[in-house]
């Protein structure tokens, strides 16, 4: 298995070509023997198979001939009994015919047979015997005489003589075909060899060449092929165009040489040795780059320019090429060559000469030198830089880098020094002679970074430099923080690269100082608030925490005060946010000015301060020390603020909580004093309160008014009551105010003040609007089919919704909808809520005057009104305050104020509506003042709209 296997690999790697024969003639003759053999068995199979069909055919038509003759003779042989003659007629058939046998079988099964006599022939292949035995068959013929069936004729077919018929017609034309072939070939071989000895004549023409005739061309003769004489004049064509590019290239050759050797001596430095290894020869570079002479160079040894630089071993003669580095002493200075020494030899072997080639390598070895020695700076600065990203000590990394400095700079000191006040200079950390001065300061009387002297050193640093023998330097500038510097006792100037690398350490050191303060600016706005410098949430949320575990380690109380500045949002929207910043700033200097000294006083964000009290008595909850400062608290901020040119007033409500009683947390305590500092707010604001667990349970209440307060709208829990208003001159009912009212499940109807204030706190009150809206339209129509009397109906508006910019198309909506006459609507809004941002308050009150409904003033007299706003207000009406009612006619001053708002409103042609009325006297003093229409219980009170139905009915006129 083995030699097979290395046998199939080795025909594997064999290429068609690698079975080809090497000469032309083999190959021709190879070729023509292979086309020969494939043209002869394929004209002889095809031949053969001709035959081979011709002869069956012919067989059987020859069969069913003889047959069809030899049976007349047969039948009437048979009708007469007489089988001898069938015999003989049999065996008549069978002479020199293809057939083995004979036969004649009668009806009654009786057989009469003749074998064919055994012949000797040449045997064919059985594969030629069966082929031919399969396709011929046996003939029969019936033997009918009459209509009669005597018997039936069978002949059968001898295949074996049929067969070695053909085999020897296969054998006679074969043997024909390979003797053609053999003379073909020996033809086709004798007239190759004849023809192709014209180019063993080349063998002469190669011998002239070798020879070194150049003259030499191979001979030509006439009885030769075209081709062959066609590629010997080639041949000498090609010679003779070698010739003349043979010496053309000796030419160049011979200039390359000399240009060769004129460009080594222009770029290296050349000199001839001879073998006892004195110079003998220089070129004019060795001349210029040494500095000595041509004269003063030969016959001095080479070993006295060039030493080998480091360990190498010098030169001396020998037979090996000799290179390395050396230094040379020139006469401009210290040079640093690349040196190779190569032998020249005779015939012989000997040595005739050396050449010595020598590469000037000086700038390269120093700019190597330059390469590595930055290379160290930079792994001083990146080493520098990877210690400040993990430093925390400034003073470490100070060390580190004026160690750094000297070690890159190669300075026995370095220092840095740090600016101070007053341009004074403090040594904070040196290295080498400088490390003890730490600490010493200097004084500068201009700029630290002036202009030094020749030496690099400042003025400033002059007294240092004389105490400690320093005559040389160079610093650079740390950001703002100071300056870094590196110096030496002797003369040296520093390069633009030094001071590269000192500036690379210098602007570390800055972009770390710059982050150490980054890092204390974003530590402090996280704990303080920037508008104020005040503690923050956060930092306040630490120091109530530390408070309260002092005060349980103690055993003493601590307490915490939530403080709210009451309308400060109206001073933020009427003058802004820049005011409204300024009055922040004021009111927490005036808490810091409130507090003690170990109480905390922090801003919460907005306008919501708290003060930390860590220390109060064991015994008292309600602590005298927590009023007394809240007292004092409310009192500072009642007091005006100076801002722009005017005074404002805000005041504070205050909630207190105490440890443990009120939580045992921060968190607890500041949600406990928010939850007293709202009770105050609910007290009338401008005081203080202590949490009580009555005010968390007002917290919990209110939280469950708000969820009941979402399902209300839902649940169709909302009503309406109308207040009617009196035309004080006809006496008659001049229109109604709806008023919303909540129906709760369980405790029926709900006071406004409780759920009103909640609906605009959670935005409710946008939805609850739109149904009072939607519901006023359907009380209108309602009223309308009743056939009554159709009374404008006014609507109180909210803060909220005049917040809402597509206000105005919410309105025509619903009225459009419901399909109400908008003179009949009439929508009431606050001072306050006009004066938020009266600009957006105009541009939405006109456009719903423009859809024709009524609009008014309530409360007038309460808020901050501006007289320049309110004429540009599109008004119908202004409602003066209860307040300004309540005590006429007793009160002066409440009667001068209301005389001079109806005044004013009607110079405005606006209409004026006093509410509150509640008695006669009321109602004569308004008439006095010509005041339009009135509103108060005197009137009547909120009504549910069946009973408003019937007032209006019985305004109607009887029927005549």
């Amino acid at each position: 298995m083995t030699v097979l296997s290395r046998m199939s690999s080795t025909l594997r790697k064999m290429s068609p070509t690698a079975l080809l024969p090497r000469s032309l003639a083999g190959r021709v003759f190879t070729v023509f023997s292979l086309t020969m053999l494939l043209f002869l068995g394929i004209g002889l199979a095809l031949f053969y198979r001709y035959q081979f069909l011709q002869h069956v055919d012919e067989t059987q038509d020859a069969a069913m001939t003889l047959i069809e003759v030899a049976a007349q003779n047969i039948e009437d042989s048979a009708v007469i009994g007489d089988y001898d003659t069938v015999q003989r007629t049999l065996g008549k058939m069978l002479f020199q015919s293809p057939f083995k046998s004979a036969a004649f079988i009668d009806v009654a099964g009786g057989t009469l047979r003749v074998q064919a006599p055994k012949i000797e022939r040449v045997p064919a292949p059985d594969w030629l015997t069966q082929l031919i035995a399969s396709k011929l068959y046996e003939v029969n013929r019936v033997a009918n005489v009459g209509g009669r069936d005597y018997g039936v004729i069978r002949l059968e077919f001898d295949a074996d003589k049929i067969a070695s018929q053909l085999w020897a017609l296969v054998i006679e034309t074969a043997t024909f075909a390979l003797v053609a072939f053999v003379l073909g070939v020996a033809l086709l071989r004798t007239l190759l060899k004849r023809w192709l000895s014209n180019l063993g004549r080349l063998r002469s023409f190669e011998d002239d060449v070798a020879a070194g005739r150049v003259t030499a061309e191979a001979d030509l003769q006439a009885d030769a092929p075209t081709e062959i004489q066609e590629a010997i004049r080639a041949v000498n064509r090609g010679a003779a165009s070698l010739r003349v590019q043979y010496g053309q290239r000796i030419d160049s050759l011979m200039n390359s040489l000399m240009q060769h050797k004129s460009a080594v001596d222009q770029a290296a430095i050349v000199c001839d040795v001879d073998p006892a290894g004195r110079i003998v020869g220089v070129n004019e570079l060795f001349e210029r780059s040494s500095g000595y002479t041509r004269a003063e160079a030969l016959g001095r040894e080479l070993a006295e320019f060039g030493r080998p630089a480091g360990s190498a071993a010098a030169w001396s003669p020998s037979p090996q090429v000799w290179n390395g580095e050396v230094t040379v002493e020139g006469r401009a200075g210290r040079l640093q060559w690349y040196r190779t020494i190569v032998p020249i030899f005779e015939a012989d072997g000997a040595i005739e000469r050396y050449l010595c080639i020598d590469i000037d390598i000086t700038e390269r070895k120093e700019f190597e030198r330059a390469i590595v020695e930055n290379a160290k700076r930079q792994t001083l600065i990146a080493e520098l830089g990877r210690k400040a990203l993990a430093a925390n000590d400034l003073d470490d990394l100070f060390v580190d880098a004026v160690q750094a400095a000297a070690h890159g700079l190669g300075t026995p000191c370095a220092a840095l020094f740090e600016i101070g006040p007053e341009r004074q200079l403090t040594l904070r950390s040196g290295a080498g002679r400088l490390a003890q001065a730490a600490g010493l300061q200097l004084g500068c009387a201009g700029a630290p970074l002036a202009e030094p002297a020749a030496t690099g050193l400042r003025p400033w640093f002059a007294p240092l430099a004389a105490m400690h023998g320093l005559r040389a330097g160079l610093d650079a500038g740390v950001g703002q923080y100071g300056v870094l510097g590196a110096y030496c006792d002797g003369q040296r100037r520093f390069d633009e690269d030094d001071a590269v690398f000192l500036r690379g350490i210098a602007n570390i050191l800055a972009t770390w100082v710059e982050r150490q303060e980054a890092r204390r600016r974003l530590t402090y706005l996280a704990q303080y608030d920037s508008l104020t410098n005040l503690p923050n949430r956060r930092q306040l949320g630490a120091c109530l925490e530390e408070a309260i575990d002092r005060a349980g380690r103690h055993g003493h109380r601590a307490a915490v005060m939530f403080i709210d500045l009451d309308r400060f949002k109206n001073v933020n929207d009427m003058l802004g946010h820049g005011v409204g910043d300024q009055l922040l700033v004021q009111a927490a200097a005036r808490l810091e000015a409130c507090a003690r000294e170990d109480n905390v006083v922090a801003r919460l964000g907005g306008d919501e301060f708290a003060v930390v009290l860590p220390w109060l008595g064991a015994n008292e909850r309600h602590s005298g020390d927590a009023s007394l400062i809240a007292t004092r608290i409310v009192e500072a901020l009642a007091q005006p603020f100076h801002l722009q040119g005017q005074q404002l007033f805000v005041s504070a409500s205050i909630g207190i909580a105490s440890y443990p009683e009120d939580g045992t947390s921060a968190e607890q305590l500041l949600k406990s004093a928010d939850t007293a500092m709202y009770g105050a707010k609910n007290s009338g604001r401008n005081t203080w309160q202590f949490y009580s667990a009555a005010q968390h349970e007002n917290a919990a209440q209110r939280l469950q008014l708000e969820s009941q307060l979402r399902q209300a709208l839902e649940r169709d829990e909302f009503l309406l009551h109308y207040q009617p208003k009196l035309d004080l001159a006809s006496g008659s009912i001049s229109g109604f105010e709806a008023l919303l009212r909540w129906n709760h499940p369980q405790r029926g109807l709900v006071a406004p003040l409780e759920f009103i204030s909640i609906l605009e706190d959670t935005g409710l009150i946008l939805p609850a609007g739109e149904w009072v809206i939607g519901e006023v339209c359907r009380q209108l129509r309602s009223w309308e089919a009743a056939g009554l009397p159709m009374p404008p109906v006014a609507i109180n508006l909210s803060a909220r919704q005049l917040q809402q910019t597509d206000l105005a198309a919410v309105i025509e909506r619903i009225v459009g909808e419901a399909g109400v006459d908008p003179t009949l609507l009439e929508f009431e809004l606050t001072e306050s809520m006009l004066m938020t941002n009266p600009e957006a308050a105009v541009a939405i009150l006109s456009r719903i005057k423009a859809l024709g409904m009524r609009l008014s003033v309530d409360d007038f007299g309460t808020g901050y009104s501006s007289l320049a706003y309110l004429k540009r207000f599109p008004l119908d009406a202004l409602k003066i305050d209860r307040t300004f009612v309540r005590d006429l006619p007793d009160d002066l001053d409440d009667a001068a104020i209301t005389k001079a708002v109806i005044r004013l409103a009607h110079s405005l042609n606006l209409k004026v509506v006093a509410e509150g009325v509640e008695n006669v006297e009321q109602i004569r003093e308004l008439e006095r003042y010509d005041c339009d229409e009135i509103q108060g219980y005197y009137v009547s009170k909120p009504l549910p709209a069946a009973d408003c139905a019937r007032l209006l009915r019985a305004e109607q006129p009887a029927p005549a």
